[in-house]
Order: structure tokens, then sequence, then C-alpha cells
């Protein structure tokens, strides 16, 4: 049988790395922006959907300890370059 969990992790996860090759591939800061905050929500939802497929709550600590970073990750990026406007 289809785990339904799992197939929303790999679809979410396909999502993630959609948006991460966007990311790589903008030429706006932006559009930069913005793609790495749907990176991070989409990889975020995939870890959750992991999470309950596998049954685990170490992948949600790994998923909530590497989102915390991702977003600290692009606050720091988006104040050095340029402001805070975005």
């Amino acid at each position: 049988m289809i785990d339904t969990w799992l197939t929303v992790a790999v679809l979410l996860a396909l999502i993630t790395v959609g948006a991460l090759i966007r990311l790589l591939k903008a030429s706006g800061r932006h559009d930069r922006i913005l793609a790495a905050l749907l990176t991070v929500t989409f990889g975020s939802a995939a870890g959750l959907m992991l999470t309950i497929s596998m049954g685990t709550l170490f992948i949600l600590d790994a998923t909530i300890v590497i989102s915390l970073l991702c977003c600290a990750g692009i606050v720091v990026w988006t104040n050095s370059n340029g402001g805070t406007g975005a």
C-alpha cells in the first residue's frame, strides 16, 4: 500500500529542489529572497511530512534546527546585501 505521507514528503522535496534551482538562477534580489524563503518553507513541510511518515521525532528536531539556521542566514544575507528593504 502506498504511504500517503511519504508520497507528499517526496513531492514537497521535489518542489524544494525546484525552489533551490530558482534561487541559484534568479537574477533579481527580490526573486532570490523569495526563492530562499520558499526553499526553507517547502523543505520544512517536507521534513514534517517525513516525520509523520517515519514516526520518529529525530527528523522533526533536525528539520526545526536546519530551518532556524536557514532563516537566520536569510536575515543576515538580506541585511548584508543592502539594508532592511526587500
